[in-house]
Parts: C-alpha cells; structure tokens; sequence
C-alpha cells in the first residue's frame, strides 16, 4: 500500500500524580454490566486486565493499547485507569477509538515509549469501522513511569483512544445487518463490530438499534433506510418458547404500499437476526396485531445465499475455456465433465478471458477475444440450457481486462449489467452487447487495475495505482456511478489483485509491507482484519485472483476455493501454491496438447 503522508505526534508530558492503587491481582472478575474489553465468550462474566496486572512495561504497553476495547460509554474512563491523577486530568480523547496495526514492537527507553503504527480507521458506536480518510504510517510517543509498590503508570499518552488491529480481532466479532438495495431487488450486507461478551438475549436489542440507525456511510447510495420515525418499543424480550418478539413504532412501515414494505422490513430483521433466530418471529408495528413468520422463505433476498458449496472451476487452455475436474472425480470419469454451459463450440475460441455467472434460470457469460488490436469483448445470456447469443461490446479502448458481471436479474437478459477495464479505466457493458459507457472513478488518479462486485451486485472493491478501496455501484440515469469511495488500508505495500471471498471479506494479492514477499491473504471489508492464505508466494506479481465466495449459511466467513494467475501461468491457493497443469483440464487426456498451459481461471459464479 502506497503511503500518503507520514504522521509523528508528540505528547506534553504530564506531572505523575500520586494515585494509591494498590498492587493486587493482574484479572478482576466483573459481574454483569458495561463491557470492560475482554471476553469470556458467553456474556455470563467479563475478565478485565488492569493497570496493576504486570510490571513488564512491554505488556504494559501492549494492554493500554487494548483497553479501548469494551462498551463505548466507558472506554475513555478505561483507558483513564492506566494514567497518572494529573495525566488522567488532561486527558479528553474523541469517543470513537482509532484502530492501528504496529508496524513495529513499541520501541520502549526507560520512561519514554514510541509506537510504530499505521491508522486503519476508527471504531464507530454504531459497531461500524470507518477507513481514515487519509493513510497514515507515524509514531506515537508517550511516557510512563513506575511508583515504587504501585506499578506502572501512563503520563503523557496521544490525545486519542488507541485500539490494535489485534484487540478488535479478540474482543469483537463480526455481525453482517442487511437494507434493502433502492430497487428493492435484493439484500445489500453492512459488516458490523460487535462485542463478543455480549450476552446473547442483548443482542437483538443492539441490531435493531444498529438498523433503526441506517446504513454505513459508504453503503448510503446504494441501499433504502428505514423510514424515518422507526422506534424501537422497549427492549427486545429475551427468547421463549422459540419465539422472537419485535414491537416497531408505526412509521417502520409506510402506509403506501404496505403489505410489501412489510414483507420486506421481515425479511431484513430475519436476515439480520437470523443468528439468533428462533422458529417463529411475532413482529408488531404500532397498535396493529403481531404477525407470526416463520420458514426459511427469506433466504432467497439475498443473492449469497445461493452460492454453492462446490463450484465449477474454468481456464482458458488452447484459447478456449476449459472445466478444471474436481480433484475427487475419477480420470475415467473425466470425459463427462467437460462442458461450459450455454456456449456453442463455435463461440468458444481464441479466448483470453472469460467471465461466467448463473442467476435463477438465466446463464451469462461475457468473453474476451482476439489479441492485440484485434481483441474484443463478446458477451449475452440466455435460459439455462440454451446456447448464448454473443454480441460485441463497442467502443472499449485497447487493453482489455477481465469482465465481470455485476447485475444479473433472474427474470430478463436485457437487464444484465458487467464491467470491465480497459485502457486503465472503468468501463460498463450490457448483455445485449452494444456502446460501452465509462464509469467515472471518483477517487485519486492511477490507472484501474483490478475490478471485482459483490454477489449483492452493488459493493464492488478495486485496485487503483496500487491502493485498495472500496464503493458501491449505483444507477445513475442511463448509466452506472461509483460512489461512497474509500481506500482500504490491508499491510501491503502494493495491491495487484482482489475479489470478495464473503459477504464481509476480500481475497487480496500483492507485496507485503514487512518483507517485500508477494502474498495472498482474507482481508476484512474494511481493511482491519487479515488471514493469511499464501503468505510467501515468492517475488512474481499476483496478476488477477478470483475466490468463490462463502455462502453465508456456511459457518466459514471466506470462501474454500482460490484461484490465481501470475503472468501465463495458472495457480490455485490450497495450503500451498499448487500450479494447475493439463492433467487438471476435465475430459480425454488426448485432448491435451504439449507446451500448452492453463490460463486465467475463472468459476461459474
């Protein structure tokens, strides 16, 4: 990741003041009330670290910098705790936490500390983590010192509650609430942070409030709010006899339209909810009677739901798309296997890349061919079972990338929409084929490098001059517009490639900020989070990557299947690097040619 600017902030330092804690336990147990930052897991009982834990001042260190984590109310009064009487004083810090990774082991002289650290974002009530507007890598100082049988003391410290990327991934987990897109066509995910000590009867409480609230910032264009006036009545009741009771103030829904509104508003409590979802859900909007849901009807809103648990992988091999077989599937049952639905023989030839997408009972696929000043994009839909009508894509610029489908609609080709990159912009094609249409990039300059779209079809993640950001893709008269733009901070220097691996999760290749290696990790939608899937790939770029998304009924958050292309050469991401060869190609092995690899891999999506 490219850095903008570099940041030293340096602290007044504070008189100690006499504070006369004495020197007990390193663990306080605390009954039920605010949250004190750390976990037991089951909301019964919360395990505080407090000041007085150690008197090894690199811990020491590294627990102030967790103790923002907890309830929001109280955070700056935890933070308090570590400091001196007078620095205690001084200190009036925002009420949202920044989130920072280390880049370093705090540096620690004696009494004077230095933190090495890049600014990921802050911590919003709302449980939201919202990017810093502008990439950070700096230092903190700040001073401690010891009293004799009184332990460690903080006494000058940065005006900010500070939060580790570490602390949040400990002490919070991740909750996925739901709006509405504008066209009311299908759910749009919205990543929250909750406290993971929250007892499980709170919960739903907290996401009402979260939905009554809105939607992120960055998500605002792109998906319908709950009407204004919606009022939660009271507190959630805990769960009983396997029933959830919601009582909502008549404005949660309008009075035009209103038995689709309302089918809509259950639909988002009971994907936004449906961790903790009984059998039945009695939902009560003002003085009308409660109406009783329950089945699993809902699921169908959201287009994730229908992502599959074994995809169908492809490469273009000979220049044409090839069926990768499943590693399990016999060789002599390869020779049924090696089909691409809804392409005739005739269309599938001299192709570079390729993108396929199945929606309902529609199959959609959009193709890249030719070479060089001859290249072109080919692309159509048509009922599962028929063979697609390619049409070109005109007035796309040289250099074409590869295509993406963006929006499907189950019901009519003509609606489908894609993008793809092309000359270092972004470009939107159609399914019937036709005039491309740029869509504008709001953001900073560089050239647009790698595109990928949610299964919600609106968040979409890119690559621009190396960053990573997010936006949503909104309808804009004729044409499409991103909107909402934020870059993404993940610990790389340079971003080559990304794709989504969940509904809060992107799959992200390029050089790592530490080593200089070339990697692939999980990163979270917002930059905070990371698991590693290759960590050291070696020094060639990572080209494209495209992972299957997680279905979010599966209890995994990133997707199982990762595919790659460094240059020519065809990868996929299992626990190692493993190259995919000829041998993998489904169908007769004498259709396989020598000197000839597999290419740019793609899934049925």
């Amino acid at each position: 990741m490219l850095r903008r600017s570099l940041a030293g902030v340096t602290m007044v330092v504070l008189l100690l003041g006499g504070c006369g804690i004495p020197d007990q336990s390193g663990v306080t147990e605390l009954g039920p009330g605010p949250s004190t930052g750390t976990s037991s897991g089951d909301g019964s009982s919360r395990a505080r670290v407090t000041r007085d834990s150690t008197s090894d001042r690199q811990l020491f260190v590294n627990n102030y910098l967790r103790a923002a984590a907890g309830d929001a109310e109280g955070a700056l009064e935890r933070v308090r705790e570590y400091m001196s009487a007078s620095a205690r004083t001084e200190f009036n810090a925002p009420a949202q936490p920044r989130v920072i990774r280390l880049t370093d082991d705090p540096l620690i002289n004696q009494d004077q500390v230095t933190i090495y650290y890049e600014l990921i974002g802050t911590l919003a009530k709302n449980g939201s983590l919202d990017p810093a507007t502008e990439t950070t890598e700096g230092q903190y100082e700040m001073t401690i010192a010891e009293v004799t049988g009184d332990g460690l003391y903080v006494t000058s410290a940065p005006p900010f509650l500070l939060l580790t990327d570490t602390a949040l991934d400990d002490f919070y987990e991740e909750r996925t609430i739901y709006f509405w897109n504008t066209e009311h066509t299908a759910l749009v995910p919205d990543v929250r942070y909750l406290l993971s000590d929250v007892p499980d009867e709170q919960e739903p409480t907290i996401i009402l409030g979260w939905l009554i609230n809105g939607p992120a910032t960055w998500l605002e264009d792109a998906v319908e709010a709950l009407p204004d006036g919606t009022k939660l009545q009271g507190n959630v009741p805990a769960i009983r006899n396997d029933q959830l009771e919601i009582a909502l103030s008549a404005q949660a829904v309008p009075t035009k339209d209103a038995e689709a509104a309302m089918e809509r508003l259950r639909i988002q409590l009971q994907w936004s909810l449906r961790r903790l979802l009984p059998e039945f859900l009695d939902l009560k909007i003002g003085h009308q009677e409660p109406r009783r849901y329950s089945g699993v009807d809902y699921l169908d809103s959201n287009p994730a739901n229908r992502l599959v648990s074994t995809p169908d992988r492809y490469v273009i091999y000979d220049r044409t798309i090839r069926r990768l077989a499943e590693r399990r599937v016999p060789d002599s049952d390869r020779g049924t296997l090696d089909t691409v639905p809804g392409l005739s023989t005739d269309d599938n030839k001299d192709v570079s890349r390729a993108a396929l997408s199945m929606s309902g009972t529609l199959m959609y696929a959009a193709l890249v061919t030719g070479s060089g000043k001859s290249e072109r994009l080919r692309v159509g839909g048509a009922p599962g079972g028929e063979t697609i009508a390619l049409r070109e894509v005109t007035g796309l610029p040289a250099g074409i990338g590869y295509p993406v489908w963006a929006i499907t609609p189950d019901n009519r080709v003509d609606g489908a929409v894609g993008l793809v990159i092309a000359g270092g912009n972004l470009w939107r094609f159609r399914a019937q084929g036709g005039p491309a249409q740029q869509v504008a990039w709001p953001g900073e300059g560089g050239q647009i490098s790698s595109v990928t779209v949610a299964p919600d079809g609106h968040r979409v993640a890119l690559v621009v001059g190396g960053r990573l950001y997010r936006a949503v893709l909104t309808i804009s008269g004729d044409g499409l517009a991103l909107t909402g733009t934020q870059q993404l901070d993940p610990p790389f220097k340079t971003v080559t490639a990304v794709d989504f691996s969940g509904e809060g999760w992107l799959t992200v290749g390029g050089e790592r900020y530490d080593n200089g290696r070339v990697a692939i990790m999980n990163v979270s939608i917002d930059g905070a989070l990371q698991l590693p899937v290759l960590s050291d790939i070696g020094k060639r770029s990572v080209d494209y990557v495209t992972s299957y998304p997680a279905n979010p009924s599966s209890s995994r958050p990133n997707g199982g299947s990762v595919l790659y292309s460094t240059g020519t050469d065809a990868w996929e991401a299992l626990s190692t690097n493993v190259e995919i060869t000829a041998a993998d190609l489904a169908g007769p092995a004498g259709q396989q040619r020598d000197g000839l690899v597999p290419s740019a891999p793609l899934f049925l999506n």
